[in-house]
């Protein structure tokens, strides 16, 4: 019964509600974002000076992430950092509309705990399910899907992370939540260095002033210096204001370049290659693309080609209609036309997370 007061008090959201904790207790508040609401993706930066980690990893999620205002949780493994986002005003709203002032937000994948095995794995999650791959006990690979993937799509998600690709669909696995987290925002190292470079700066100039007030000579040209360093201070923020400025411009013509795509409900190329590169059987190349808008036609080679195979095949994409084939310049070589038709927003499945957009 004590134990039971000190459990935390946990909401869960997901798309469509708001589940209120049923219980009550002393514990701290939690608020745990539903998989269906976050997008992941794992950052190796072994290539990166450590002092510069946050910094990079910052840019990064910016450049990653497909909202414009965000939340994150991070964490890290040795040179890997483990991300997860999601869009700030849903999750602003809910909490808003419960009164709710959470300790902690995380993400639904870090209350499951972690396999004794690598490899991959199905999850139940709060709605839908998650496919996971694990390796050296990190998170390299996660998909959501509303329900639970077919064969093919399975497939696909082991192919894109270079795993021999199975027969059969795993058991969905319905783990418990953990009372813990298998993780934790860790700070990174760089930024305890930088607090104490800088408590030993202050103490430096703390002695360096007392020595200099021995000497009324040495401080007045201590306060010399202090003026000249205050000018070249005026100086260089002169010299930045018109890149500060520059970087505002470019932001706002980058919203604005985001609002005009937003218009054309045609799939990008970036979309379309990964689509056909993931459909496409292993050792069969793309040796010719072509895309106007609305209309698609690329050109395949492999030792044995067989038109029905991929008719089917790209048939069977949501926004593929009409696939015809024909011959290539070659008997090896087979072209393939399609109609790319716009899938309403509303209809969109969730891009694979190897594509850097599936939450």
């Amino acid at each position: 019964m004590l134990k039971r007061l000190f459990l935390p008090q946990r909401y869960l959201q997901t798309h469509h509600e708001i589940i209120a904790p049923t219980h009550n207790s002393s514990g701290r508040r939690e608020w745990i974002i539903g998989r269906c609401l976050c997008h992941y993706h794992l950052f190796d930066l072994s290539d990166v000076p450590s002092h510069r980690w946050e910094t990079v990893l910052t840019l990064k999620i910016r450049q990653w992430s497909p909202f414009s205002q965000y939340q994150c949780f991070i964490t890290w493994q040795g040179t890997y950092a483990q991300v997860w986002v999601w869009e700030q005003a849903p999750y602003q709203e809910a909490l808003t509309q419960q009164a709710v002032k959470p300790s902690i937000t995380l993400p639904e994948s870090v209350l499951y705990a972690r396999p004794k095995t690598e490899g991959a794995r199905l999850l139940a999650c709060l709605t839908g399910v998650e496919g996971q791959v694990w390796q050296n006990g990190i998170l390299i690979g996660s998909r959501w899907w509303s329900n639970p993937p077919t064969l093919l799509e399975w497939q696909r998600f082991q192919r894109a992370h270079a795993l021999p690709l199975s027969h059969q669909i795993p058991t969905v696995e319905n783990p418990p939540l953990l009372e813990k987290t298998w993780a934790k925002t860790h700070q990174l190292f760089s930024s305890t260095l930088l607090r104490q470079e800088r408590v030993w700066f202050v103490l430096a100039g703390g002695l360096f002033i007392g020595l200099i007030s021995w000497q009324g000579v040495n401080i007045w040209r201590w306060q010399q210096g202090l003026t000249t360093l205050k000018t070249e201070i005026d100086t260089l923020m002169g010299q930045a204001s018109p890149i500060l400025e520059a970087r505002t411009a470019t932001l706002a013509d980058q919203q604005r370049l985001t609002q005009l795509l937003a218009l054309n409900k045609q799939p990008s190329q970036l979309t379309l290659m990964a689509q056909v590169a993931e459909t496409l059987p292993q050792k069969v190349k793309l040796v010719d693309w072509s895309y106007q808008t609305g209309r698609l036609k690329f050109t395949i080679e492999a030792t044995a080609i067989d038109p029905r195979f991929y008719v089917e095949a790209f048939q069977a994409l949501p926004n593929f209609h009409e696939v015809q084939t024909e011959a290539g310049r070659t008997a090896n070589q087979l072209v393939i036309n399609t109609q790319i038709e716009a899938i309403p927003a509303s209809t969109v499945a969730p891009v694979p997370e190897e594509r850097k957009t599936n939450p």
